[in-house]
């Protein structure tokens, strides 16, 4: 794939990324979520309230849930310049696989709120449940992120001499801590209140804001490293005088 290619995929990622957010945020209302504590009338009052925002949230999402795949592409093809000629590139193919099944967990929580929201006058029991299966679903699904992030930890932490490498010693550091973070999101069903709970800040706010950080960290990087590497095959053009 060319570097052209790259850039598109890279920037159509950012795009869908940007976009899903915005719409769990402002039209889902599910960042940071409601309480565990609230009780099923509460959350049936709560969908009632914001049944069509959540309904359009819940499409739009749905429309962009996917930007990990054409990222994963994306870093997985920038990680086969450093395997190539190694053997076989497997943290090349595990990182598009992982991009490609955390998209899964990231479509569904959407697809639960939507469903939660689509019938207003229901029992108030059936749109509580339905409403913990999503915020569940989002919140303790980080796991899966690890199969995207720990290739690019030993990418990273790996010396080679490719030149125009998007994968800096440091970013392998931050890649593991991140990964690590993210574990604690199992926790959130284990308690209601506190650091663990779905909208506390070890399950869920503290995993979020690191994983748009590492985000725009691999995006920024991998541009930089794709205009660079296109002057070095542009220059690989010009016949020598």
């Amino acid at each position: 794939m060319s570097e052209r290619k790259q850039r598109i995929f890279t920037w159509w990622a950012i795009t869908m990324l940007s976009i899903y957010g915005f719409s769990l945020i402002f039209l889902i209302h599910m960042l940071p979520p409601p309480s565990a504590t609230w009780s099923a009338a509460r959350i049936a009052a709560f969908y009632t309230e914001h049944h069509a925002s959540i309904e359009l949230g819940a499409a739009i999402c749905s429309w962009t849930a996917g930007f990990l795949v054409p990222f994963g592409v994306v870093v997985g093809l920038q990680m086969y310049r450093l395997e190539k000629g190694k053997g076989k590139p497997v943290w090349s193919i595990l990182t598009v696989c992982g991009g490609s099944l955390s998209s899964i967990f990231l479509v569904f929580p959407p697809v639960f709120f939507g469903a939660a929201a689509f019938t207003p006058g229901r029992a108030p029991e059936i749109t509580a449940a339905v409403h913990e299966i999503g915020v569940l679903s989002l919140i303790t699904t980080d796991e899966w992120f690890i199969f995207l992030w720990i290739p690019v930890v030993v990418i990273c932490l790996t010396p080679n001499a490719v030149v125009h490498s998007p994968f800096p010693r440091w970013f392998g550091y931050f890649s593991a801590w991140a990964a690590l973070i993210f574990e604690a999101g199992a926790f959130a069903f284990m308690t209601r209140t506190g650091p663990f709970a779905w909208n506390g800040l070890l399950a869920m706010w503290l995993p979020f804001a690191i994983f748009g950080l590492w985000m725009i960290l691999m995006s920024a990087m991998i541009l930089k490293a794709l205009r660079l590497q296109s002057q070095v095959a542009d220059d690989a053009l010009i016949p020598a005088a």
